[in-house]
């Protein structure tokens, strides 16, 4: 057996899990990390301030294994599994002044809930938990990991009710206690869910790719469309090594990372002036009908929410033509000159939509497309994309940041003009 500092030089610099055994073999200790070789050498640091369990726990290794993940979602999620299998006896004496982290699945047959609880086995207040995930060690974590899939498979949270909440109007909550038809809906996405937090990604991926070529077999496209939207959603999220500190930073925007990305941008796209006013445009709706499009407006790095406008789409058709209605509201935008001129526009999409969005658009007009898929950027100087890693993580960041921005606020004016159509056509005359 390899001895104790062999082990520590092959550590790698990825995310993880690792395993600490003793003389006998037995997991003694379970742990997750986002670099796996700073996380573990830790423990063979003596300090002065140490407590004596992490010392105790020290001398009774003998050996350590680990498992490299993807990301930081996945060593969250692998480490759950592994506490729970092995049971780890320091895993129990490290936290006995802590308590785990579980996620509950709510009995409630019609639109179960989700949340994250301490006491899986306590009902008060009547709530029942049909399925208990975990444990979990690190809660920040966690309610990051939950927000991100809420986002992909909405959910509920709260007690039902007779009117729609604020969570539906964002696009995170299926709003299945006031709309009986999306309860089914909600039952997919409360599995979807399970299987991801139980480790089981792969299979329900595999599943996604099959509905979706089923769906497009059957010229089902908006269906399929929105299945490859989710499977892009998932891909991103367990694409990156830190993705759960990234999407801290898109919520909260620092100087220092818009300087980065504007310098990026403005090399990359061999502009001459400093770029300060960014536009991007997603558009909204389900087989064409009730279509909507959205500009979001970022202002040296920042959200300027004032500046954002919404668009009800004129364009008629029988299926949803993403690029004749991006198209349709540039050439709309562009007609408002009290408004501010973009130093860049950003366009939800891949070639086809660059090439909608350039045919409205005045030829000095600095404009590029954002694809999902591999989050590649497409520019009117190449025919080919650039994949948006190569501008950095921060550049990346932005681009998505505003991408997912102008994406939610198309989807809750979407939902605003479907329901008052949807109360329109149910009102008596």
């Amino acid at each position: 057996m390899e001895r104790i500092p062999q082990k520590l030089a092959k550590l790698p610099k990825k995310p993880g899990v690792y395993f600490f055994r003793n003389a006998q073999g037995a997991v003694i200790y379970v742990g997750k990390a986002n670099v796996l070789k700073n996380r573990v050498r830790q423990y063979f640091t003596k300090r002065g301030d140490e407590h004596h369990k992490i010392t105790a726990l020290r001398n009774e290794i003998a050996d350590i294994a680990w498992i490299e993940c993807e990301s930081e979602v996945d060593a969250l999620i692998e480490e759950a599994r592994y506490i729970k299998k092995h049971r780890p006896k320091y895993n129990v004496i490290l936290r006995d002044d802590k308590n785990y982290f579980f996620v509950c699945i709510t009995a409630e047959k019609e639109y179960p809930r989700i949340f994250i609880t301490h006491q899986p086995d306590n009902q008060k207040s009547g709530v029942v938990c049909k399925q208990v995930i975990g444990p979990f060690t690190d809660g920040t974590a966690l309610k990051e990991t939950l927000k991100m899939l809420r986002n992909i498979y909405p959910y509920c949270t709260s007690r039902p009710a007779k009117r729609p909440c604020f969570h539906y109007h964002l696009g995170r909550c299926t709003g299945a206690c006031a709309y009986p038809a999306a309860r089914a809906q909600a039952s997919r996405n409360i599995r979807a869910i399970v299987h991801i937090l139980n480790g089981k990604r792969q299979t329900l991926l595999k599943k996604m790719e099959r509905d979706m070529k089923a769906a497009a077999r059957h010229e089902q496209f908006t269906k399929a469309e929105e299945i490859k939207r989710r499977l892009d959603r998932l891909h991103t999220i367990f694409a990156h090594t830190t993705v759960i500190a990234r999407f801290s930073e898109i919520r909260m925007p620092r100087a220092e990372n818009w300087e980065e990305a504007k310098k990026a941008l403005e090399t990359f796209l061999h502009i001459t002036h400093p770029i300060t006013r960014v536009e991007c445009y997603d558009i909204s709706n389900i087989s064409g009908k009730y279509a909507v499009g959205s500009m979001a407006v970022f202002e040296n790095g920042m959200p300027n929410k004032s500046e954002y406008r919404k668009f009800k789409i004129k364009f008629s058709g029988t299926e949803s033509n993403d690029p004749k209605m991006i198209a349709e509201v540039l050439s709309r935008r562009i007609r408002h000159a009290e408004w501010k001129t973009p130093d860049l526009i950003v366009v939800d999409g891949g070639a086809t939509q660059l090439a909608a969005a350039r045919a409205v658009l005045p030829g000095s007009q600095m404009v590029i497309s954002l694809a999902k898929q591999r989050e590649e950027i497409y520019t009117p100087r190449s025919p080919l994309p650039t994949p948006a890693q190569t501008l950095g993580d921060t550049t990346l960041l932005f681009l998505q940041s505003i991408r997912d921005e102008a994406h939610r606020f198309a989807v809750s004016y979407h939902r605003k003009v479907r329901d008052k159509n949807f109360m329109r056509i149910k009102s008596p005359d």
